[in-house]
């Protein structure tokens, strides 16, 4: 007794799927999560799955639920909620849709599947008006005879609808915004339809107006431009008199110049280069080419690298163009061009120099500074060792110059000459087996004029650069230095 009261006091539901017991007020099993109420399994029953979309099986692309056409592609699409169930539209396969009753759905896809005139034209498709049948712009493949249902599972408007041809009271239409179409009978379709393209890929037919292939997707080729009408060719008149064409080969009078170009449309000649008022060469003295001789053959000769007329491309420390040698009023001069190295001449006996010329003595490089000033030491100062320092007087300053313009070592004297060399001179470079014992002088005159002679005690002499826009005159037997040349000239 006391258990039937309990059962009583609490009743029990008994879950349909797994027979658990629950409580009287569950609504779910606890078990398998089953619904333990009828309404509650009839409404879940009815919910059908929200749709997420669906991509087409032709071309790939997502469509927005709801759309019964590929955005994309315009291929009918369907959806299904499971692999194994039917598709979702309620309408059987093998069911007929009447006109008036036409989703909205599909009058969009017959939209989307329509084409423009303009491609029913390339298609070579036209509309039979008089006869009240509109040629049908779907693809051949997708016809079917009525009564036969599509592989979409989805009947064809106008499947099983009698013809205007066979039945005397046309069928009803919708009203806009999709009147249906009413498809002709077969042998109309088959004698308006042009034949259908097929795909060069997989073989599918396609319908004329079809861009792509409605199997694969292979684009077709576009059809090429017309071409342009050729102009028409000349033609001569059979009625022209035969004297009138003239054999080629038959020899015609000589026409004068003067009659024929006005003399002053005539082109005047381009004056021929003066030949050199003299005869000049250069003569390497040094290197592996000793002897090899460049003659002065342009009233202006360009010196430096290969590419000038006398070219020393072998020798790293030459420009490509460094000097030029012209004629000039019955004289040989050369030109500095601005090269970062620039060009030597030899000094005959002595040159006038000027406060910042640079010139070569042996192998080394020196530049005259001038006069320069000098501090001197605080009277009652520790006193530095050094040179004596003139009591009168300035200073004149010669520099040794490194490769690289690095400054080396430093002469100042007081005058009235600055001797160099190898021993006993103001500045000695003992390790220069090219320098003699005294080899050069830079005498100073009591004006404060500078000049640098060469003692003549040293085969290689002494060489003072060329001043920038200031050409020197050159004679028989003068050497020009340039880089590591050394080129003599010869007169005659």
């Amino acid at each position: 007794m006391r258990g039937a009261t309990r059962m009583l006091a609490h009743p029990m539901l008994i879950c349909p799927a797994c027979g658990k017991e629950n409580e009287d007020v569950a609504s779910e099993c606890k078990r398998c999560r089953a619904p333990l109420r009828e309404e509650e399994a009839a409404a879940d029953a009815v919910a059908l799955p929200q749709s997420l979309g669906e991509v087409c099986r032709r071309c790939e692309a997502y469509n927005e639920p709801g759309v019964g056409v590929c955005t994309n592609c315009g291929l009918q699409l369907f959806a299904a909620t499971g692999p194994e169930q039917p598709p979702l539209d309620k309408t059987p396969p093998d069911a007929f849709t009447p006109p008036s009753q036409v989703p909205e759905t599909l009058s969009e896809e017959l939209r989307a599947l329509a084409i423009s005139d303009e491609e029913a034209a390339e298609a070579g498709l036209t509309m039979a008006a008089r006869s009240g049948v509109a040629t049908e712009t779907t693809p051949p493949a997708a016809l079917a005879p009525p009564g036969l249902a599509q592989s979409s599972g989805r009947a064809r408007i106008g499947e099983g609808i009698p013809s205007a041809a066979t039945s005397g009271a046309a069928p009803a239409r919708r009203p806009p915004p999709a009147p249906p179409r009413v498809l002709p009978p077969e042998s109309v379709l088959a004698a308006a339809l042009p034949a259908g393209k097929a795909c060069p890929k997989c073989g599918a037919l396609n319908p004329p107006a079809a861009k792509f292939c409605f199997e694969c997707g292979t684009p077709f080729a576009r059809k090429a431009a017309p071409a342009a009408p050729r102009p028409p060719s000349i033609e001569v008149a059979a009625e022209l008199p035969a004297e009138t064409f003239e054999d080629a080969t038959m020899e015609s009078s000589p026409v004068a110049i003067a009659e024929a170009v006005p003399a002053e449309s005539v082109a005047e000649p381009i004056p021929e280069e003066q030949p050199p008022p003299f005869a000049a060469k250069l003569v390497l003295q040094n290197g592996g080419a000793e002897g090899t001789e460049f003659a002065l053959g342009h009233l202006e000769n360009s010196l430096g690298g290969s590419a000038a007329h006398i070219g020393l491309g072998e020798d790293p420390f030459i420009a490509p163009h460094a000097a030029t040698l012209a004629f000039v009023d019955e004289r040989l001069v050369l030109r500095d061009e601005g090269s970062a190295n620039g060009v030597y001449v030899r000094v005959r006996e002595s040159a006038a120099l000027e406060a910042g010329d640079l010139f070569v003595a042996g192998e080394r490089l020196l530049r005259y500074d001038g006069p320069v000033e000098i501090s001197r030491p605080a009277e009652g100062g520790l006193p530095l060792l050094g040179a004596p320092r003139p009591a009168q007087g300035p200073l004149y300053r010669v520099t040794e110059v490194l490769l690289g313009l690095k400054t080396g070592r430093t002469c100042h004297r007081g005058g009235p000459s600055i001797s160099i060399g190898r021993a006993g001179c103001d500045m000695n470079f003992a390790g220069d087996s090219v320098l003699a014992a005294k080899h050069a002088e830079i005498r100073i005159g009591e004006d404060g004029t500078a000049a640098l002679v060469d003692l003549g005690q040293g085969p290689s002499g002494v060489f003072l650069r060329v001043r920038a826009q200031q050409p020197v005159e050159l004679q028989a037997g003068d050497v020009v230095r340039v880089g590591d040349q050394h080129l003599r000239v010869e007169v005659g």
